[in-house]
């Protein structure tokens, strides 16, 4: 059995939030002094939070398990304008002098949810920089340190910090587990999911479901598009099934917009756009922000735009390059392969016909994976300032990439080349291996390696479950929950999810006139990736922090442009298709084309039409929005007012008398007067007699 060697300062009832793990060559110094930077006060630049060390000494690694007060939970969430839910049902900003006001306030300990303890925690770790004496970490004299530095961030980087994660709630997760992946036929309990994960998760898995309903319409039309016409020739089916799908896909983006305000106000995140911070990544001279007046490092912006044309750029230009001599290969290799098929004319030979297509599907993937690292690697090199430009530069690689890589043979075919059966025998050999290949690597081959590391974390520490440290209240439970879940692997985010369906969307929806079963086959798809994406978060992967989301963000507008790429595609498919150039020999190829020109600029003006017409929130989110804005302006107005007459009373009541003689009040040189009239008035009565 490993000996393990607990180390702390005796705080009581510790509650372990968060896991962070160190190398196994970090020296002590080292983990000494990241210590203390996570438990000082942070007037000495320390994150103020509780920790306590567990050192295996057969295999030299240090974990610390991080908590905090109530206090200092509840003063960061007010600092972070974290939302809770009022008594009278309204969503507002935590605030510590009203903090009766709210739900759930009778319990302080329990007021804030455990994703939300973690997110806070988080927030501080981040906070941590280096002091002007911090020159290096102690015990790695080869790691400098510039004043104002993420410390946590730059042992992450560094690999001195291996893992740092949140922990999972058990009972929670059974709760939500039992009511996600093990309800089959039940819709996805999104509340459950935002309170556990937080919005960004929950609205990916919000937005998946709900495009998987969508595509309910295609699909039927699609098989009975697919029963009636299997050879696609009919004039009049395929055009309205292509138009239909052209319509239905902005009909599908508008409602989500809806649909994502109305979540994003049930959440407590729509209209909330806080000055954003600096990222904890990003690196640059200490300065003071002009519009804060806080510390934080700055970058010059023209070595951003020298490191992105001039390294960025031509690395995405020399990736589609290289995905284009990928597909000049395959297509070498189909025709050597058909060749080869109608000379034998063999079962085998027939098979081997599917070859190079499924082959291409793989390198296509691979090609991705490898392009995602590399865009990885370059976002971070470019520096960023901020989350949201991070996230919008990387977007922009990947999708760029991804659409060239995946697309750009069908566009040959569809084309150039104009064969509408090797275009359908490719597009439905592209979707189903990619769909199979991404649920095995994703979901199955992660599953097994989690369990055969848990079997040997089990067999490795002999723990008497139920046992506590009788000093620290750190349960044995705990120690190997955290023991277990660094074996997990990382959950990467939801960019790659997104991806994925950013290209199942094209693949459904810019070829719908060759391959109209394409929504059913993605809908199959999607009611068991909602599945088991669902498992592998619950299961599968380390528990990722709570991140806020108000929307898809920069997606919506790539689906919206893969929707307008769509008109064109399928109205050039039609046009090229068998029956309609028949009619270019009776009325002429300028005539038809002319034709197609009008009906695709009429598709285009209805979804534009739709777009406009269609609003982006429900009436009574506006209302609600709206009526909240009112009272806040109200109670900034009332709160201003009292302190104005506050102010105006202390005024008045330390006014210090001038130097000059004081003057008698009014009333009394009224009364002053009144008795000077009066006794004139007798003395000329007294005169007269």
């Amino acid at each position: 059995m490993a000996e393990v060697l607990l180390k702390s300062d005796g705080v009581e009832n510790f509650e372990t939030l968060i896991v962070i793990e160190f190398s196994c060559k970090l020296p002590p110094p080292s983990v000494d002094w990241i210590l203390k930077k996570i438990t000082d006060p942070r007037a000495k630049g320390g994150a103020e939070l509780l920790a306590c060390t567990i050192v295996d000494q057969n295999l030299g690694e240090s974990v610390i398990h991080i908590g905090a007060p109530t206090d200092r939970l509840l003063i960061t969430a007010e600092f972070m304008e974290i939302k809770k839910q009022c008594k009278d049902g309204s969503l507002r900003e935590i605030s510590l002098a009203d903090i009766d006001d709210f739900q759930g306030s009778g319990d302080l300990d329990g007021f804030l949810s455990m994703a939300e303890k973690q997110k806070i925690i988080l927030h501080d770790l981040e906070a941590v920089r280096a002091l002007d004496t911090d020159n290096f970490i102690p015990g790695l004299r080869n790691v400098a340190l510039y004043h104002g530095e993420a410390i946590i961030a730059r042992c992450r980087n560094d690999g001195i910090i291996v893992n740092c994660f949140p922990l999972h709630d058990k009972e929670e997760l059974n709760r939500l587990s039992v009511t996600w992946y093990k309800s089959f036929l039940k819709p996805q309990p999104l509340d459950e999911i935002q309170h556990y994960f937080g919005e960004t998760i929950a609205m990916y898995f919000a937005f998946l479901g709900f495009y998987s309903l969508y595509l309910v319409p295609p699909a039927a039309l699609g098989l009975l598009s697919h029963f009636f016409d299997p050879d696609l020739t009919g004039i009049e089916l395929v055009p309205l099934f292509c138009a239909f799908n052209l319509i239905w896909s902005t009909i599908f983006l508008e409602i989500w917009k809806r649909r994502c305000a109305v979540l994003a106000y049930r959440w407590g995140t729509i209209n909330t756009e806080p000055f954003e911070q600096a990222r904890a990544d990003y690196k640059g001279v200490l300065g003071v922000n002009k519009v804060t007046g806080r510390l934080e490092p700055h970058y010059p912006k023209w070595k951003r735009l020298v490191k992105y044309y001039g390294v960025s750029v031509p690395f995405v230009l020399f990736s589609l390059i290289l995905a284009f001599v990928t597909m000049v290969a395959y297509f070498r290799s189909e025709s050597a392969v058909t060749k080869y098929h109608d000379a034998s004319q063999t079962t085998f030979s027939g098979l081997l016909m599917f070859v190079p297509a499924i082959v291409y599907a793989l390198i296509i993937l691979v090609m991705n994976s490898l392009y995602q690292r590399a865009a990885v690697s370059l976002n971070n090199w470019e520096n960023h300032r901020l989350q949201s430009s991070y996230d919008n530069h990387l977007v922009t690689k990947l999708v760029l990439f991804n659409f060239v890589n995946c697309f750009m043979s069908l566009f040959y075919i569809a084309f150039y080349l104009q064969d509408m059966a090797l275009l359908r025998k490719n597009l439905a050999t592209l979707l189903i291996t990619q769909q199979i290949t991404q649920q095995i690597s994703e979901s199955i081959v992660p599953y097994i390696f989690y369990r055969y590391r848990k079997v040997n974390v089990e067999k490795r520490h002999h723990f008497d479950n139920g046992s506590k440290d009788e000093k620290y209240n750190i349960s044995v439970d705990v120690k190997l929950q955290a023991e277990i879940e660094r074996t997990k692997e990382e959950y990467s985010g939801t960019l790659y999810d997104y991806l994925e369906m950013f290209n199942q969307f094209g693949y459904v929806f810019l070829f719908s006139a060759v391959f109209p079963t394409a929504a059913f086959c993605a809908l199959i798809n999607n009611l068991t990736e909602i599945r088991t994406d669902s498992f592998k978060m619950c299961r599968i992967f380390r528990r990722p922090f709570s991140r806020t989301a108000a929307n898809i963000g920069v997606w919506q507008i790539a689906f919206e442009i893969m929707s307008a790429i769509a008109v064109a595609t399928n109205c050039g498919l039609v046009y090229l298709s068998p029956r309609v150039q028949q009619y270019t020999s009776i009325y002429g190829s300028m005539n038809v084309v002319l034709v197609f020109f009008l009906i695709e600029h009429i598709i285009i003006f209805i979804k534009m039409a739709l777009s406009y017409l269609i609003p982006d929130a429900p009436d009574w989110v506006e209302v609600a929005l709206a009526s909240v804005d009112y009272q806040s302006k109200q109670a900034w107005r009332e709160q201003r007012s009292r302190k104005g007459q506050e102010h105006l009373q202390n005024r008045l009541s330390q006014k210090t008398p001038a130097v000059s003689p004081q003057k008698p009040p009014f009333d009394t040189l009224l009364k002053r007067k009144v008795d000077e009239s009066s006794s004139k008035a007798e003395l000329a009565e007294t005169a007269s007699a």
